[in-house]
C-alpha cells in the first residue's frame, strides 16, 4: 500500500463497485466517504456510510464493506512505525487517537464530517497523494496528515459532548490488573489473583475498575475474550471450540452463548457473516456479567 519512495504515508482514491469481504491490515487505515453510500462492517456491527463518514480503523483490525451503492472512498494509509513512534504524542493531543488505545483490542472510530469539513480533508488527502513532485518531503507530508487527523479529531470530539470531558488516567491498580488480562486473556483469573498482583484488597480494585472503566474486572476479561475471539474467528481458520479453549472457556456451548449474547451471532455464524461481507442488524451488546 506504500509507494517505493520510503515514506510511512499514503493516500488514494478507491471506487467500491461490489461488497468487500473481511479483511485488516498492520498499518492504521482511514476511510473517508466522498460520494455513495454503504454499510462498514467491523466487530461492533454494521454502520451506514455516506459522504462525508470518516472511519478510523486500527491496526490488525478486520473490516468489510456491505451494501456498496457507486462507492468512493478515499483511503489513507499510515505505517505503525509512525504511529508508534513520531506520532506517539498525538494521543495525549487527539481524544480520537488515545480512543483507539484504550485496550489492545480497540474498535474503529467513526466520525461524520460537515461539507466544510469534508472539504478541508480531501485538500489534505490530495496533498499527501500528490506524486507531480519529483521527491516528496516527509516533513510535509506528515504534516499534512497531523493537519487531517485535528481535522477527524475536531468533529470526533464536537459529535458527543461525553467526549469533550478529557479522559483521566488510569488508577496503576487497574493498569496493573487490565494489562495482565490483556496479555493472557485465556488465563483463569480470579479476583483476588488480580487484586494480589495489583497490590489492592479485592473490593476496592472492583470500585476502581468500575470508576475507570466502567466494569467489574472480571466483566472486562469476558469483555476482551469476546473481542479477541471475533478476531480470530475472522483471521484465522482455528476450529471454533479450540477458539473458545484458548480464551478460557472449555465448553464450546459456553463460549457459544457467551459471544451470541456479546454480538447477536453464534461463532460460527459471525465467522460465515464476516468472511462474506455480510452485516448484521444490531451493534454487539458489552457483557456485563461478572461470571468468567
Amino acid at each position: 500500500m506504500f509507494r517505493s519512495d520510503g515514506l510511512p504515508v499514503w493516500a488514494d482514491r478507491h471506487e467500491l463497485t461490489a461488497d468487500v469481504a473481511a479483511h485488516d491490515h498492520d498499518f492504521l487505515e482511514i476511510s473517508l466517504v466522498t460520494q455513495g453510500r454503504a454499510l462498514h462492517i467491523a466487530a461492533d456491527g454494521d454502520h451506514p456510510i455516506r459522504p462525508g463518514s470518516a472511519v478510523v480503523i486500527p491496526p490488525n483490525q478486520w473490516h468489510a464493506y456491505g451494501e456498496c451503492e457507486d462507492l468512493m472512498v478515499f483511503d489513507c494509509f499510515v505505517a505503525p512505525e509512525l504511529v508508534h513512534s513520531t506520532l506517539s504524542f498525538l494521543d495525549a493531543e487527539l481524544p480520537l487517537m488515545s480512543a483507539m488505545h484504550t485496550s489492545t483490542l480497540p474498535l474503529p472510530q467513526r466520525v461524520q464530517l460537515s461539507p466544510g469539513e469534508l472539504s478541508a480533508a480531501i485538500a489534505e488527502l490530495y496533498s499527501m497523494s500528490d506524486t507531480t513532485a519529483a521527491r516528496r518531503s516527509r516533513v510535509q507530508i506528515v504534516g499534512h496528515l497531523l493537519i487531517y487527523l485535528d481535522v477527524l479529531n475536531r468533529s470526533w470530539v464536537a459529535d458527543d459532548s461525553v467526549r469533550r470531558r478529557p479522559r483521566a488516567p488510569l488508577h496503576p491498580a487497574v493498569s496493573r490488573a487490565a494489562k495482565a488480562m490483556e496479555d493472557e486473556p485465556g488465563h483463569s483469573w480470579t479476583l483476588a489473583e488480580l487484586a494480589a498482583l495489583a497490590s489492592t484488597e479485592r473490593t476496592y480494585l472492583v470500585r476502581l475498575f468500575q470508576r475507570d472503566l466502567g466494569v467489574p474486572p472480571i466483566a472486562y476479561l469476558n469483555r476482551l475474550r469476546e473481542q479477541v475471539a471475533a478476531r480470530l474467528l475472522v483471521q484465522t481458520d482455528q476450529p471454533v471450540a479450540r477458539i473458545g479453549t484458548q480464551l478460557g472457556w472449555e465448553d464450546a456451548g459456553y463460549f457459544a452463548r457467551r459471544f451470541k449474547a456479546a454480538y447477536g451471532l453464534t461463532p460460527s455464524a459471525y465467522r460465515r457473516r464476516a468472511l462474506e461481507g455480510q452485516g448484521w442488524d444490531h451493534a454487539p451488546a458489552a457483557a456485563e456479567s461478572g461470571s468468567p
